[in-house]
């Protein structure tokens, strides 16, 4: 599965490069569309579950950034993206990771740095994100999920702040998203044999923390 993403991701991310020149600001252009693909490590903040660890995950999507005056701009993306956390609970029952498929739209106000340059940004902004699906896994189960659709919110919302890169065909972009909402909805884990998964505190707190490093094109 992993590799298939991987294989996803530079296939796309050579098409996007390809077609690239037509997505520049050029001239007096108050628009810019295009793909962004990217990285990020994840975890599961809060008391609803054990200890976490970072997990990696993957995005995918489209922006539209538009230019105003006096250096500042505004960008929305699309982006389905992958998150969660690792686990260090090893037995038939326990898990060892949760992974949740996000859309994410991003509403961010970028400012250059530089007066009269778009090389070097900061930006900062919120995002509401859908959840569409959870997965979690554990080591009896192997790779098949040990639970799906677990009991989380459907839509949680972020802060949003780091910093841009752009050049003439591409660009690079680092942010971290802070989760503001308890996820959590009750959890009800329980495996496909109907025992329960755990230890949990189902009225525990649930935050998502993401650092994402992403391409755009």
């Amino acid at each position: 599965m992993i590799n298939i993403k991987i294989s996803l991701f530079v296939i796309l991310s050579f098409f996007a490069i390809n077609k690239a020149k037509s997505q520049n600001y050029v001239g007096d252009d108050k628009f810019k569309a295009g793909l962004k693909a990217g990285i990020s490590i994840n975890m599961l903040n809060g008391d609803a579950f054990t200890k976490s660890y970072i997990v990696r995950g993957y995005s995918l999507g489209l922006y539209y950034r538009y230019k105003f005056k006096n250096g500042f701009h505004f960008q929305t993306e699309f982006t389905p993206a992958i998150r969660g956390a690792r686990f260090n609970n090893k037995s038939d029952t326990g898990y060892q990771k949760i992974n949740l498929l996000y859309i994410d739209l991003s509403q961010i106000i970028i400012k250059d740095l530089i007066k009269n340059s778009n090389t070097h940004c900061m930006l900062a902004g919120i995002q509401p994100s859908v959840l569409l699906q959870s997965w979690v896994y554990n080591s009896y189960f192997q790779l098949s999920p040990a639970a799906r659709d677990i009991a989380l919110n459907g839509m949680d919302f972020f802060v949003v702040a780091g910093y841009q890169y752009n050049k003439k065909s591409f660009g690079i972009q680092s942010m971290v998203k802070l989760g503001l909402t308890n996820i959590n909805r009750g959890l009800n884990m329980h495996d496909h044999n109907g025992k329960r998964l755990g230890p949990t505190n189902d009225k525990g707190k649930i935050h998502n923390f993401s650092w994402e490093l992403s391409l755009t094109f």
